[in-house]
């Protein structure tokens, strides 16, 4: 059984090229690696963990391989009988007490993405899961799910609520799914199927009374939702042009297939290119140059699937092709490249070795930079150098400059070099508690980089990577929300020993559906994903306290209600890059009761007591302005600490309160 569960999971999670890195010379040692200090994260031999805990696996991977060997390790969890309960390296314990008094340990088999290399399975200590005391005051909802075997994509989840006695309750409720943390629209049952959307989510849900509407309690969250088990991916290569030119580029074009219907992860899908059986290059496109003349050349893709399991299939390679000398008596741009940092308002310089074997000289040779955007080219210069533009910009645009040779006598065929432009992509979760990972395309080397809030009285790193070409995670931390609420986030590469610099590269996160729980704003220079930290506030129990307004926010209001509302205007805050927003007594007034409900605006006792609290986070900045609270029989006055008569006709900034 055991050597059954071992073959299993190195068909399952082998995901990697077998061909491996570097040049020929080095490409000599192909050995087994191994894991090490394999142990659970934060817990001491002999510990206990409690139900409900997350449980970290942690190891160090060991590779002799030459070259080194990229960690593709396989992690997983399994019980004093062997039986493997999770996989992956993070563990949450039921927290239903259904593995209490079980003992639990995390393995790992170390596997070499490089030569597809596997070592011995090495486990931790086993630990001991003790149960949770439930004290609970109100209704429970929990999520019902085999303790045995991980939540896949295809098995249905389900619900069970008990009232505080442990009781089932009397009264019926409607039930709201959550995918980590976000409403799945029109999921109200008490069952729910996971699908392919769900895949590396975690899944709450939360129950509603059916007669009152009023949240009664939500579940914790499930274990990362795992893929279902199918067929692995293929890829159908194209194959190789007959005829491969020197200073010319050839492209591995392939179709991806998978029977299951899985999505294609393009991130992990890889590429490599051999030339006389050694690796010479691992991206989809190559660029022939003079020394692979006389050559055999093939190309090679593993294709990697988004959804469902295995992930990686099988490495498929063309047939190899001879790759054709130069011919006599005709120019030759070769070796195309194009140097500079390709962001925009960099001046890029298109290079090349020009050639003809009458060593006729070259005369008036043309030139062309093109941006190429879903496979259109738009032709921008026809200079040898091109300054990139922030029209260029865009997730997967390259650039692409090309040469036609010239002399006396004749002229050639164009060379042309494509790169990417510069982008930044990221996701992961953007609240307190949450991380965010970047992925560059098109950027240059860097010796460090940084996280930086646009906030302009908080300029400082974030988090700081100073490993050259190494993004580290942004964790945003309880104390960061302060100066990160309703600002962007910047992501910022130096390429010296020095941050904070002027010559650093500075770039915001993209508006994107990879980044959960932000908000979208539309400010003067374009779309913002900005964090929205505590928005309402309940207080004493019967209140919700809501964030002063910004201009942003109100412009995103459909137009028939800012119609309403003639006498709003921006209000530019002092060193920010926020606008607040301000309005007569009046509009404001009517403003609050017709987006949140009575009462309308706070009153100074109110705003006093509660609106300062820096607990909440609110950017200073927008509770500092001059606002008009409301007292008894709508007399409104302004918050100076003297409670002077507001001026009907002037505009004030305001916060809204409304009943809990």
């Amino acid at each position: 059984m055991h050597r059954y569960v071992y073959i299993l999971l190195l068909t399952v999670f082998i995901t990697a090229c077998g061909s491996g890195d570097g040049n020929s010379e080095q490409q000599k040692v192909s050995k087994p690696p191994k894991a090490t200090n394999v142990a659970l994260s934060g817990i001491e031999q002999g510990d206990q963990i409690q139900s409900g805990q997350e449980a970290i696996g942690q190891y160090k991977f060991n590779s002799t391989s030459v070259p080194p060997g990229l960690d593709a390790s396989i992690g997983y969890w399994e019980t004093e009988a062997g039986m493997s309960i999770h996989r992956g390296f993070k563990y949450r314990i039921p927290k239903d007490n259904s593995l209490a008094g079980t003992r639990i340990r995390f393995c790992v088999i170390p596997f070499n993405r490089t030569d597809r290399k596997a070592g011995e399975k090495v486990c931790s200590k086993y630990v001991l899961i003790s149960p949770v005391y439930f004290d609970e005051t109100n209704h429970v909802v929990r999520i019902l799910s085999n303790a045995y075997s991980p939540e896949i994509v295809g098995s249905e989840l389900l619900t069970f609520v008990v009232d505080k006695d442990g009781e089932a309750p009397n009264e019926e409720f409607t039930y709201r799914w959550l995918r980590d943390g976000q409403i799945i629209p029109n999921e109200n049952q008490a069952s729910y199927w996971l699908t392919v959307d769900d895949e590396g989510k975690h899944i709450s849900v939360c129950i509603i009374d059916s007669i009152t509407n009023i949240l009664i309690s939500c579940s914790e969250e499930t274990n990362m939702i795992q893929g279902a088990a199918g067929s692995e991916p293929v890829a159908i290569i194209d194959p190789l042009l007959e005829q491969i030119e020197l200073g010319k580029n050839v492209f591995l074009n392939y179709e991806f297939l998978d029977f299951d219907n899985d999505k294609e992860d393009l991130d992990s899908t890889s590429f490599s290119w051999f030339l006389d059986g050694q690796p010479v290059a691992k991206t989809q496109s190559l660029y022939i140059e003079t020394a692979m003349a006389n050559k055999q050349l093939k190309g090679c893709v593993t294709p990697y699937s988004l959804t469902g399991w295995p992930k990686a299939g099988n490495v498929t390679c063309t047939e190899e092709v001879m790759v054709k000398p130069l011919p006599n008596d005709t120019p030759h741009a070769l070796n195309v490249v194009i140097s500079g940092h390709r962001f925009e308002g960099n001046t890029l310089m298109g290079a090349y070795r020009y050639f003809e074997s009458n060593n006729n000289p070259e005369t008036q040779s043309e030139y062309s930079w093109t941006i190429v955007n879903n496979d259109q080219e738009k032709q921008v210069s026809n200079e040898q150098s091109y300054r990139l533009q922030d029209s260029d910009l865009g997730k997967g645009n390259k650039v692409r400059f090309c040469v036609t040779p010239i002399n006396s006598h004749t002229r050639g065929h164009a060379s042309c070099r494509t790169e990417h432009i510069a982008w930044l992509d990221a996701e992961g979760e953007f609240k307190e508690g949450g991380e965010i990972t970047a992925t560059l395309t098109g950027y240059p080397e860097f010796r460090q980089s940084y996280w930086l809030s646009t906030n302009k009285s908080a300029v400082f790193p974030l988090a700081i990577s100073t490993e050259p070409n190494t993004i580290s995670r942004f964790v945003i931390a309880p104390t960061l929300p302060s100066f990160i609420n309703l600002r962007a986030i910047r992501l910022c590469v130096s390429f010296d020993d020095e941050i904070l610099n002027s010559d650093d590269v500075c770039r915001e996160l993209p508006v994107n559906n990879k980044l959960t729980r932000s908000i979208t704003v539309k400010g003067e220079s374009g779309y913002h994903a900005t964090m929205n930290i505590n928005k309402s506030v309940n207080i004493d129990r019967v209140y919700h306290l809501h964030r002063p307004e910004t201009w942003a926010e109100f412009r995103t209001l459909p137009v028939e209600m800012k119609e309403k509302f003639r006498s709003a205007e921006a209000s530019p805050l002092a060193n920010s890059d926020l606008i607040g927003l301000k309005m007569t007594p009046q509009d404001a007034d009517k403003y609050c009761r017709l987006k949140f409900g009575e009462p309308g605006i706070a009153s100074a006792y109110i705003y006093e007591r509660y609106g300062k609290d820096d607990s909440y986070n609110w950017p200073e900045e927008l509770v500092a302005q001059e606002f008009v609270t409301k007292e008894l029989n709508d007399f409104f006055v302004v918050r100076d600490g003297n409670l002077v008569a507001a001026d009907s006709n002037k505009k004030y900034a305001f916060t809204c309160l409304s009943m809990y």
